[in-house]
């Protein structure tokens, strides 16, 4: 969407983004990752969880109009989606291991995307 982004490391547990005609970036390295509110209009957040670490549940939150979500997690997690979409999708580009099928750490996609796209990626 927009090629000029914030590159931002966050250790904190959870994470405020909002992004307007705009778009950023966020690498996590929380190692006790609790949860996320993401908001785009006609923006994009892109989320590196790659060196997070999460125990339990956590809950991503998505509220976005035209906007792009991509999540870059772990091959232990889980995820879930509770969603609602309207002429927007979720793309789940990771590969499978046995370990995601039965991990204890589990994302929640939740909330509402308007003319969007979440795209979920393994990491490496």
């Amino acid at each position: 969407m927009n090629n000029q982004a914030a590159y931002i490391f966050a250790n904190d547990d959870y994470i405020n983004t909002t992004t307007v005609f705009g778009g950023i970036k966020k690498t996590v390295i929380s190692k006790d990752f609790r949860g996320c509110k993401v908001s785009n209009l006609f923006g994009s957040t892109e989320l590196d969880f790659t060196h997070a670490d999460l125990a339990g549940v956590a809950i991503l939150d998505i509220s976005q109009g035209f906007g792009e979500v991509k999540i870059t997690v772990p091959q232990d997690w889980w995820i879930e989606t509770d969603t609602t979409q309207i002429f927007a999708t979720i793309e789940d580009k990771r590969t499978y291991t046995m370990e995601a099928c039965n991990s204890k750490k589990i994302l929640v996609l939740r909330g509402t995307s308007v003319f969007g796209v979440v795209e979920i990626l393994s990491s490496l």
